[in-house]
């Protein structure tokens, strides 16, 4: 805009000593507003940079203390998985122990009958040889009785 003005003007003050010492004003003025017009520029580029640079910043925090956070959490949480697997696995090997004793019960507690039943048996046999003993016994006495009669 202001190079158009400055053609015009230029074209006009041409002819005159007057209009050369105008056009440099006018030349210099147009520079100038160019000059500024850049450091406004340059300006406002650095102050955005500044404040996208700080909004970056502040995010790249967010996300740092997000992923933190989230490590911490998965820490405990695989802390605490460890933690209840080796309760598992313990309780596993009870178990496996408590199994592993059963036939050895189970063998004691056979054994156990065989030698109960075994007991029985010879006490079984006690008391059929005595009831055997008493009847003969009781058929002689009623034998004699009957012989004295």
């Amino acid at each position: 805009m202001p190079s158009k003005s400055v053609t015009q003007l230029s074209q006009q003050l041409a002819s005159s000593d007057d209009g050369a010492m105008m056009l440099a004003v006018a030349q210099q003025m147009q520079t100038s507003w160019e000059k500024k017009k850049r450091e406004k520029e340059a300006r406002f580029l650095q102050t955005t940079k500044a404040e996208l640079d700080k909004c970056i910043s502040g995010r790249i925090d967010e996300f740092a203390n997000a992923v933190a956070e989230m490590n911490s959490i998965y820490e405990k949480f695989v802390t605490d998985y460890a933690a209840v697997e080796d309760e598992i696995r313990k309780i596993w090997v009870q178990i496996l122990g408590e199994q592993q004793t059963i036939p050895t019960i189970a063998d004691k507690k056979q054994t156990a009958n065989i030698e109960s039943d075994k007991q029985r048996e010879r006490e079984q046999v006690q008391g059929m040889a005595i009831a055997k003993k008493a009847m003969e016994d009781y058929n002689r006495l009623i034998c004699s009785l009957e012989q004295s009669a």
